[in-house]
């Protein structure tokens, strides 16, 4: 058995998940890596024709009431979304999901941090990271009861950009975060940014938007923006001559 932590495993006892994968042979290695588990597995393989509501409907319709999906999931099966949007709609709509991927850090800045604010954990595959699932998913289930730890709560803070990448294939931003580390630049999605600043033009490096940001995160990787808006200008008569 699986040397897991006893307090990972209370509450998970009536939890049946489901494994969401777009390719045979890796939902195949996903279930054997997990098999030592001591929780209830049931695996779906998507098909090209599902949308991401058929999913959550199928996954309810199997008696699974919590989710851990793979990220990229367009490549074999085609469909419209990637995990980490089918983990936020599941956990936006009470359904416990994680997202469970083997590129996490090619993906964390990008496809992952655009759907950040309800993904209460990223597991990156590997058979060292199979004994921190019960954990990730104990989380997961506390915040769909409406529990987040201090490090998982957003405040309106500004950030400010500080650069921007137009010619990639996903256009991004870098943002510093001063109530996170100062110095410290983030790189976002430019989809992140209101519809109106999204062009990327050279006029947005620095501009002060205010948002959601959960600045009491440790890593990088786990902070995310919900809600930017550009912040409102200084008066005038408070700027310093």
């Amino acid at each position: 058995m699986l040397d897991t932590a006893t307090s990972d495993l209370q509450g998970l006892d009536e939890i049946r998940v489901a494994l969401v994968d777009d390719r045979k042979d890796a939902l195949t290695r996903t279930c054997d890596l997990l098999e030592d588990l001591p929780l209830s597995f049931e695996s779906m393989l998507l098909r090209e024709t599902q949308t991401l509501d058929s999913v959550l409907r199928e996954i309810r319709a199997r008696g699974c009431n919590a989710l851990i999906s793979d990220h990229r999931l367009r490549h074999q099966s085609h469909v419209g979304f990637d995990g980490a949007e089918l983990v936020y709609r599941a956990n936006e709509r009470k359904l416990p999901a994680i997202l469970y991927s083997a590129y996490v850090e090619d993906d964390e800045a990008t496809t992952i941090r655009e759907w950040r604010y309800f993904i209460p954990r990223v597991v990156e595959k590997g058979p060292g990271s199979v004994k921190v699932i019960p954990g990730a998913l104990k989380a997961a289930k506390a915040e769909s009861d409406g529990v987040r730890p201090l490090e998982r709560r957003g405040f309106l803070t500004p950030i400010r950009v500080v650069d921007i990448h137009r010619d990639s294939g996903y256009p991004t931003v870098e943002v510093t975060v001063t109530a996170w580390k100062p110095d410290a630049r983030v790189t976002i999605p430019a989809t992140r940014l209101p519809v109106t600043h999204r062009k990327l033009s050279p006029g947005l490096i620095g501009q002060v938007f205010l948002g959601d940001v959960n600045f009491y995160a440790e890593e990088e990787s786990e902070l995310f923006f919900h809600k930017l808006r550009p912040a409102p200008e200084i008066p005038s008569d408070w700027k310093s001559e």
